[in-house]
């Protein structure tokens, strides 16, 4: 049953602050609508919109300084590595992802204060409507960006005819115009380089070049009205619009980015005239028929899987009042499902085949200089955005990540022979639309961190693993896997002990005290060693399915044997350093050393029963306080322990009021409007929060269907509907009472082991015998 309560958000009021306004997206184009009754404000977004052009900061060989640096640390000379990889081995930062500007509809001050007003956004239709009555006036508006048309759309509807103005504003260089008389259009610039880059380079007071390969990336925005009555006219900053009841708003943008490696000016695609045709095709069409076209094209996607874990009728409270009141212990049974739609929603909404890839802040950021430059993040934020992709059946919207990672492993191929001299492909802490591989500036525990093609192999296996589509596996994913293994092979060192390591390590932004000042550089790491297991082992795999290149199989094979293990420390928790370490910081945000508990199944309850309780102890040593984000990603963990009052207690510290306030590295929560709060938003915590939720209720893994694996006794009747199991297996599943009531897998299971409280199910017969 899809309940309104777990489907909708709800306000009395427009938006003060932009974490109050309300997304919409299409993949390309953002949208914040902020509902406001006498100067409605729309912000807006880009995707291909950043700082820069295509640059190559492998300037020079590094690979010596990397080889002295391993052999400090296999010295155990560990500060004195670090300190040669922050001096020696480090390159510019990546670009920055920008903001459009804002489109503004002026309906002047009037008299009196707005009454009944509402402000929703339908996650079952991806609609936002604003409704409210002024002066006896009722207004209508209703608002969604096409993925079919390629536009926003605004819908005005006023009960008498008045006059407006529409006008639009930007933080980047350009000029508005009429265009002919027949729309609005921005033509703006994007600066040559990234706001930290620029502080960095101490030149900030140039953020435009004249000089032609030094220009960025070229983009024009334009707003066409169809009204139904009244009259329109463009002038050169604004649209007048006379004594009208009912028009259609259509915004369009392109922009002359034409790829990773292409030059944005000199090499740019054509955007001027196709974006106006694009919005002339748009405004042409009925707003029915651009509404119809919309809901269906979205409802195809969101109505694939439908969550029910009861209902409190909570649907006409507002948004942010239930957050506060659920805080407060009030029950309000629909809301962790609203949290789940919402990253649902979010997936569909901003990451479309075609689009650029779910950065930090989705496609919605408001800053010309955002926080870690709304970059991607691959350390953990770019990797969580897609976490819940594949497992709420949403297989498409995974291609924006798989287009960036097939670049990558281009980019990433210099960086690796030039700062490492292997074979293959690397990247680090930071990547952007330019696809920026090589280490960035600053401390080693971001800098120095190789293991991004390394993760990022994770979530093209999967998407094999889900899909099955071999000529994927053979086409796109095994050639990626191939190179980055073959980085990680060059790259093995053996230690003391005759194990084979990646050395120097470090564990993502995570140090321990060496003579009692922070280092971050150990001779491996538990996540680096984690992730080159699983991509060998996934690699041999892959060789065997598609019965190709035996020689590199064995290689693989033959190093795998040879790995250092995974080890416990005195209190029984799985080591995140080489050796046991003095932690800086006993509850840092991070748990990467984790990894292979999730996303990885290295590490598994009725697997690895003793890894598992490792990291158990480690959880609870490391604690529940966290970033946005990193509450999302122990939902996860706890969920793969089978723990679902844990993995609850999580969601409702996820679930926590948030209000706007300066960078905090603990905490977490929520927006009112939802949005994951690191705190600033960050949109990494609604993926990892819905990927948790699915996981307390279907995980599946080497020919595995776990059924209610982490089932709360919060919620002890409810089902879930379309789900996927690896295998593209659809997954249904009902129970009564916190018991298994019912499920059924449509797909081909032959071979499938369906296990439900640890015992294995006959998904024929029902019947359970013991695993």
């Amino acid at each position: 049953m899809q309940y309104l309560d777990a489907n909708l958000l709800r306000y009395h009021s427009g938006a003060k602050k932009w974490v109050e306004a309300l997304p919409l997206g299409n993949g390309k184009i953002g949208a914040m609508v902020w509902g406001k009754t006498n100067k409605e404000i729309i912000s807006l977004n880009y995707d291909e919109l950043w700082t820069g052009y295509p640059r190559d900061y492998n300037d020079r060989d590094r690979s010596p300084v990397f080889r002295e640096a391993r052999r400090l640390a296999l010295e155990n000379k560990l500060l004195k590595a670090q300190r040669l990889l922050e001096a020696e081995f480090q390159a510019n930062n990546s670009q920055a992802y920008l903001p459009f500007g804002n489109l503004i509809i002026n309906f002047g001050r009037g008299v009196g204060r707005a009454q009944d007003y509402t402000r929703t956004l339908s996650l079952a239709d991806a609609l936002c409507t604003v409704r409210y009555t002024k002066n006896g006036v009722r207004f209508l508006r209703e608002s969604f960006v096409s993925a079919v048309d390629g536009a926003f759309v605004l819908r005005i509807e006023i009960s008498k005819p008045v006059s407006y103005e529409i006008s639009m504003e930007s933080p980047l260089k350009g000029a508005l115009s009429a265009a002919g008389g027949e729309m609005l259009c921005f033509d703006g610039e994007c600066p040559w380089e990234s706001p930290t880059n620029l502080e960095y380079l101490n030149i900030q007071n140039r953020r435009y070049s004249d000089v032609p390969a030094e220009k960025g990336i070229q983009f024009r925005g334009c707003v066409k009205v169809a009204a139904e009555n009244g009259s329109v006219i463009y002038k050169n900053n604004r649209i007048e619009i006379k004594d009208c009841s009912a028009a259609t708003l259509i915004f369009c943008c392109e922009s002359s980015f034409s790829g990773w490696n292409r030059h944005p000016f000199l090499e740019g695609k054509d955007y001027k005239e196709p974006v106006l045709a694009r919005a002339l095709l748009a405004a042409a069409k009925p707003y029915e028929a651009l509404k119809a076209a919309h809901v269906h094209d979205y409802q195809r996607f969101y109505n694939r899987v439908t969550l029910d874990i009861g209902s409190d009728n909570q649907e006409n409270t507002e948004t942010h009042k239930r957050l506060i009141t659920y805080q407060n212990g009030k029950s309000d049974k629909a809301l962790p499902a609203l949290l789940f739609n919402f990253g649902r929603y979010l997936t569909i909404a901003g990451s479309r085949p075609g689009s650029q890839a779910t950065n930090l802040q989705g496609i919605w950021n408001e800053d010309p200089a955002p926080p870690w430059s709304s970059n991607y993040t691959v350390n953990i934020n770019t990797e969580m955005n897609y976490f819940p992709t594949l497992v709420c059946n949403l297989a498409e919207f995974h291609e924006p990540l798989i287009t960036l990672i097939e670049e990558l492993s281009r980019s990433g191929e210099k960086t690796a022979a030039m700062f490492y001299g292997a074979s293959g492909f690397t990247a680090h802490h930071n990547v952007d639309v330019w696809r920026h591989s090589t280490p960035v500036r600053g401390h080693a525990c971001w800098s120095f961190w190789p293991l991004g093609s390394g993760w990022f192999c994770h979530h093209v296996f999967d998407h094999y693993l889900y899909t099955h589509d071999e000529k994927f596996l053979k086409e796109t994913a095994y050639p990626v896997m191939k190179k980055a293994a073959a980085f990680y092979a060059d790259l093995l060192v053996e230690d003391e002990n005759g194990y084979l390591i990646l050395a120097p390590a470090t564990s993502p932004e995570n140090n321990f005290l060496v003579d009692g000042e922070g280092c971050a550089v150990s001779q491996t790491s538990t996540m680096a060693m984690a992730v080159i297991r699983e991509l060998f082992q996934n690699c041999v795999r892959a060789s065997e399915i598609l019965k190709t290149d035996e020689p590199f199989r064995e290689r693989l094979s033959s190093l795998f044997g040879r790995l250092l293990p995974f080890q416990t420390g005195t209190q029984g928790q799985l080591l995140e350093w080489y050796r046991e370490e003095q932690e800086a910081e006993p509850q840092h945000r991070h748990v990467s050393h984790l990894y292979a508990l999730h996303p990885s199944h290295l590490i598994t309850p009725d697997g690895t029963p003793e890894l598992a309780d490792a990291c158990r102890k480690t959880l609870a040593l490391r604690g529940d306080a966290g970033t946005g984000w990193s509450l999302g990603w122990k939902i996860n963990f706890w969920a793969r322990l089978h723990d679902g009052n844990h993995a609850k207690k999580l969601i409702d510290m996820q679930l926590r009021s948030v209000g706007v306030g300066r960078v905090q590295m603990s905490g977490g929560g929520t927006y009112p409007n939802l949005f994951d709060a690191h705190p600033p938003f960050q949109i990494d915590g609604n993926f990892g929060a819905a990927s948790g939720i699915a996981e307390m209720l279907l995980q599946s893994h080497d020919g595995h269907i776990y059924l209610l694996p982490a089932l709360p006794d919060a919620w002890p009747d409810g089902s879930v509907s379309g789900s996927k199991a690896q295998g593209d297996i659809t997954v249904d599943i009902s129970w009564r009472d916190g018991k298994l009531a019912d499920y059924t897998l449509t797909g081909d299971t032959a071979g499938v082991t369906v296990v439900y409280q640890g015992e294995v199910v006959n998904h024929k017969s029902r019947k359970k015998e013991k695993i």
